[in-house]
């Protein structure tokens, strides 16, 4: 988006939101767009957090996974922001890669947590369908990532964290203290949100979804004639339990058993073995009140996850 264009959203926000007192916003960027014009734009916007999407510094994955921009680009951009007065930068970073040593994400590692920044965002590489870097590996271009490797990175990451300090507060995002994001937490939390935009969703935080159309031209029709494309769903307590399950195992505090309760869903009942041998296999630690992962069941979260899913 232009700075205008980020004026124009912004004026219509003020218009009909008070915004003055909002703690944060953020922007998602990536180091190409950062650049004195912007910055000073995005501040005198409001904008107050960036995340900025380096996923690397070794250039031969950039290249791989047609980003636009290098390593010393990525380094620039964080210096850049700082120099320009943002005191809240995440950067998102990308592991289990092919391409690079154990040691260069080490060294990743240590120039991001020591850069200025105070929040981190760490994802395992995924090969999606239907992508160029799924086709070179289909035909043996590119290797294609194991398990071991991604293994590997995830507990070395898990333990810089922890001698540097820093919050490891959600499977894949880090942060010094006092600095966890305040919107994707609040999803973790099932907190209300508001979606705007073609395909965004909005949840009252109670049992009822919706989402606006994704198709472009539609939702602008809509808008236009003040109908908007908007479908809804409402979540019965078997579905919000399973959300809750799906996203607060990924975060430190862990799953609250007593909020579960208040939705007469019988949770032990059903995963009561299930958690004895998570817990005898040191993946999952278990109390009266919470259940929470251990560094080994986080590399096998999406399993847990599933087995302790209710189903109808």
């Amino acid at each position: 988006l232009s700075i205008s264009e980020f004026e124009r959203i912004f004026n219509e926000l003020a218009h009909k939101y008070s915004i003055e007192d909002v703690q944060e916003i953020t922007i998602e960027c990536n180091p190409e767009d950062i650049h004195e014009e912007n910055l000073a734009a995005w501040l005198n916007l409001g904008i107050n957090r960036l995340s900025i999407g380096v996923q690397s510094l070794n250039d031969t994955e950039l290249s791989l996974m047609n980003r636009n921009h290098d390593s010393e680009q990525s380094k620039r951009s964080v210096m850049m922001a700082l120099n320009a007065g943002f005191n809240n930068i995440s950067l998102d970073l990308i592991y289990g890669t092919p391409w690079k040593s154990l040691k260069e994400w080490e060294n990743e590692l240590i120039w991001a947590l020591n850069s200025g920044i105070n929040h981190l965002s760490a994802y395992a590489l995924t090969i999606e369908t239907k992508t160029a870097l799924s086709h070179q590996v289909k035909k043996g271009i590119v290797p294609e990532p194991t398990d071991e490797r991604m293994t590997q990175d995830f507990k070395l990451l898990q333990n810089i964290i922890k001698d540097s300090g820093w919050d490891a507060y959600e499977i894949s995002n880090y942060s010094k203290f006092g600095f966890r994001s305040k919107h994707n937490s609040n999803y973790w939390r099932g907190k209300p949100y508001f979606g705007i935009g073609p395909s965004a969703h909005s949840f009252d935080g109670q049992n009822l979804r919706s989402w606006n159309v994704s198709n472009n031209s539609k939702y602008i029709e809509g808008e236009i004639t003040e109908n908007p494309q908007v479908e809804y769903e409402t979540l019965s307590d078997l579905e919000r339990v399973n959300e809750l399950i799906m996203t607060k195992l990924r975060t430190s505090e862990g799953l609250d058993l007593r909020e579960l309760n208040t939705l007469d869903i019988k949770f032990h009942n059903s995963n009561a073995e299930f958690i004895k041998i998570a817990e005898k296999n040191g993946w999952m630690i278990s109390n009266n009140r919470n259940l929470t992962l251990t560094n080994e069941g986080k590399l096998m979260s999406d399993y847990i996850i599933s087995e302790l899913m209710l189903i109808h």
